[in-house]
């Protein structure tokens, strides 16, 4: 019948159910919508990631910052106390302890300092209690590891170390003495006790404590530099700095070779004074203390003798803050 009321719901049916399925179809994702959402997000996680590593580099240069300050405060301390500096050679010789075993009871660890025989080497079986420890203030968290340290006869069993002492912008002869030649000069914050100016006192900073790096960085980041005796001969050895040597290239660096050099395995460019330069892993420079305790960021980019000035104590040179 034309009338019948069921035959006026069938078509209200058809209607409501066909107007359900089409809202439910508009709230499903295509494969293409979905393909594009995956899309945004990996671009997205590829703009972040790069500010993410950079927080991160920020936040383990701060600290690297603060273990800078800690030592340039513990020379300051230890100036006060004896009336002159730390040498780099804590007991006059360049197989006993560093200036950084000379610190020790002034960053907190007294009792290292007590268990440790300044009359033996630093790599003595009775000195290897305290050398070879791993002390946070003197490890850059920027700068990795590249090997196990110590882990071959030549480490000696010491734990390694990412600072070193200016001794300016001239290198050390350790060997004056076997081949006759005149003693040493340094011209840098920190010098080795067998030098004719050493040791230094702020007596001696002429050129003004702001203005004269102290402690720098290295890095176990030269891969073509390797063991060439023991266990380990022919292996990659990246760098010897210990914390607790004071050879030449381990706590002793000077500003003679070139500055935060960066070698990579096979190339064929590796300079053996490398080892004897400033260099980190932090990206396009190095973190130094000065004189005055401040620390200061150089840039790969500065100036060879604005540099060279900079690690010189009496040089004379008059230097802007705006160069480095």
């Amino acid at each position: 019948m034309a009338g019948s009321p069921t035959r006026a719901f069938v078509p209200n049916a058809i209607r409501h159910l066909e107007s359900s399925l089409a809202v439910r179809s508009r709230l499903a994702f295509t494969l293409v919508e979905l393909l594009v959402v995956i899309a945004i997000i990996g671009v997205m996680i590829g703009l972040l990631l790069p500010a993410v590593q950079a927080a991160r580099e920020a936040a383990r240069r701060m600290s690297c910052q603060n273990n800078l300050k800690q030592i340039g405060l513990a020379i300051h301390n230890y100036e006060s106390s004896f009336k002159r500096f730390p040498t780099v050679n804590a007991n006059n010789t360049l197989s006993g302890g560093s200036l950084f075993t000379a610190i020790l009871p002034l960053i907190e660890k007294a009792s290292e300092f007590e268990l440790y025989d300044f009359a033996l080497s630093n790599s003595d079986p009775v000195n290897q209690q305290v050398t070879g420890q791993q002390i946070p203030f003197f490890l850059c968290p920027s700068s990795p590891l590249r090997r196990a340290v110590p882990s071959c006869d030549g480490d000696n069993g010491r734990a390694p170390g990412n600072y070193a002492a200016s001794i300016g912008s001239r290198d050390y002869d350790q060997y004056w003495s076997f081949s006759g030649r005149p003693r040493p000069s340094l011209n840098g914050a920190i010098v080795y006790s067998d030098t004719v100016d050493g040791p230094t006192g702020f007596r001696d900073f002429l050129d003004g404590t702001s203005q004269t790096m102290m402690i720098g960085e290295t890095a176990y980041n030269l891969p073509d530099y390797r063991f060439t005796s023991g266990n380990c001969t022919g292996q990659s050895r990246f760098s010897f700095t210990y914390w607790s040597n004071p050879f030449p290239g381990s706590t002793g660096i000077t500003t003679e070779y070139a500055f935060n050099p960066r070698d990579f395995a096979n190339d064929g460019l590796f300079d053996s004074g490398w080892v004897r330069s400033f260099r980190s892993d932090h990206p396009g420079g190095v973190q130094f203390t000065f004189g005055d305790g401040g620390v200061h960021f150089l840039t790969d980019s500065i100036d060879v003798m604005v540099l060279d000035a900079l690690a010189t104590r009496n040089g004379g040179e008059v230097i802007s803050h705006d160069t480095f």
